[in-house]
């Protein structure tokens, strides 16, 4: 789930056409079902309406890639039946952290004297800093909730993770990352879309689901269905501090009809799209508060933590789901870096605490990893701006009960750059994925990550 309110054109554009796409596609999935378990409701699958799970109380939508045949029925059906086969499967949950992290001073390396001579303007003083016991580095100061899950032996850290040779590019990199080909492919496959081909079914779309209004292209694939899922309070019109939702929606259910240019009748096929979601959800926009507490809190701002909590009333409702994925955006930090990062790296360590506290508490700790990736790092050196500019060898994070607690790849240090003055890369993102797919998944990595040699990382116990 982005955390970006306003996005560039061609985000805009993509969200308008998944609503329009989706109008017809979306399927409720009611808070008897997150809070009483899926196997509950489909006990009385033949009862299930569109209508009965439009008014369940705090629950959520799913957008399918494939609908299935029963609609509400036929998904649940599915996912039951999935979860009921394997009930113990391990279950990866991937997190993006938008544009680019500064891995640098989030995993700062306070023992390298090079840091505070690259770092003038926006460096974290050694006094600041978390320690991270046993290390030469330290942790931003925002990360206490990360710094106590590590002290845990739950965090296993990768600094300097990325491709040889990266060019800094967003879209470049974040294509790479996304289908785990270092290079320039026609197939447009993610790995965890590829995983699931290989070990997912085709009937149940919640075995992989992408947290928010789009499909993450992670999680493309060829023949397995695959899901987003997301929280109707969150879908609305409006402009902000002019226009409210019932106020601009009344002139736009007058202009649905009479249009006589194709122009026109396209628009208008548009719109009624984004009514139809609307009006079917509201049931669920109304109620979506209504849900249980959670052991720890989850913050308030920022949509990763209610990502998080809301996959985590999915995964507790037994569904069948062996991957997911959300996203925080706002890490494209060329300018005033210090506040806009500290904020980000709040919501990000108490929403990862609050989350690993949410699974502990449902019984399911020992059977999720999360990994936490960017595209890139950022630059060594600072800018005048305050800020960082694209960099290389970023910072990885995998998080869990069985993650192999520590720093688990080497960091070269600042006394050697590249030739754009960044961070040397120590280690390829692919070999990161083939040790995630062999040591948790139970998937021959080569067979995902293609032209991936042998060698490993271990991130697991």
């Amino acid at each position: 789930m982005s955390e970006h309110p306003r996005g560039c054109a061609d985000w805009h554009h993509t969200r308008r056409e998944l609503v329009g796409r989706m109008a017809d596609a979306i399927i409720p999935i009611p808070g008897e079902a997150l809070d009483q378990g899926g196997a509950a409701l489909a006990a009385d699958a033949r009862g299930i309406t569109r209508r009965k799970a439009l008014v369940g109380a705090g629950g959520l939508a799913v957008a399918c890639s494939v609908l299935p045949k029963f609609g509400a029925r036929g998904l649940f059906e599915a996912a039951t039946a999935e979860a009921a086969a394997d009930p113990n499967h391990r279950i990866l949950v991937s997190i993006y952290l938008d544009g680019g992290n500064d891995g640098l001073n989030t995993f700062i390396p306070l023992g390298d004297p090079l840091y505070r001579t690259y770092r003038k303007r926006i460096g974290i003083s050694e006094a600041d800093a978390l320690p991270v016991t046993g290390t030469p580095f330290g942790w931003h100061p925002a990360l206490g909730g990360l710094q106590r899950l590590y002290d845990q032996g739950k965090v296993a850290v990768l600094p300097a993770v990325d491709y040889a040779n990266p060019d800094l590019s967003h879209f470049n990199s974040q294509i790479f990352w996304r289908t785990g080909v270092a290079h320039a492919t026609s197939d447009p496959t993610g790995w965890l879309g590829r995983t699931m081909d290989l070990i997912g079914n085709t009937e149940n779309p919640l075995q992989a689901i992408s947290m928010g209004w789009g499909l993450d292209p992670m999680l493309l694939s060829r023949k397995a269905p695959v899901a987003t899922v997301f929280n109707p309070a969150d879908f609305g019109f409006s402009i902000p501090d002019v226009w409210k939702t019932e106020t601009v929606l009344a002139p736009y259910r007058g202009a649905v009809r009479g249009a006589k240019s194709p122009a026109r009748r396209s628009a208008q096929r548009a719109y009624r799209g984004a009514i139809r979601v609307y009006d079917a959800l509201g049931g669920l926009r109304a109620e979506g508060k209504n849900v249980p507490a959670p052991p720890v809190a989850y913050p308030s701002k920022g949509r990763l933590g209610e990502g998080l909590r809301n996959l985590a009333r999915i995964l507790g409702a037994g569904l069948g789901t062996r991957v997911a994925t959300l996203s925080q955006g706002g890490y494209d930090t060329h300018d005033q870096q210090g506040t806009e990062h500290q904020e980000l790296l709040t919501g990000l360590g108490d929403s990862l605490y609050a989350w690993q506290a949410d699974l502990d508490a449902r019984g399911l700790s020992d059977r999720v990893l999360t990994v936490v990736w960017s595209e890139f790092g950022r630059r060594v050196q600072d800018n005048e701006s305050m800020g960082t500019d694209h960099g290389a060898g970023g910072l990885v994070l995998v998080i869990g009960n069985h993650a192999n607690g520590g720093v688990q790849s080497e960091f070269p240090g600042l006394g050697r750059l590249d030739r754009e003055g960044n961070l040397l890369v120590t280690t390829e993102f692919r070999h990161l994925y083939a040790s995630l797919l062999e040591q948790w998944m139970g998937v021959p990595g080569g067979r995902i990550i293609r032209g991936v040699d042998g060698r490993r990382i271990s991130l697991v116990r």
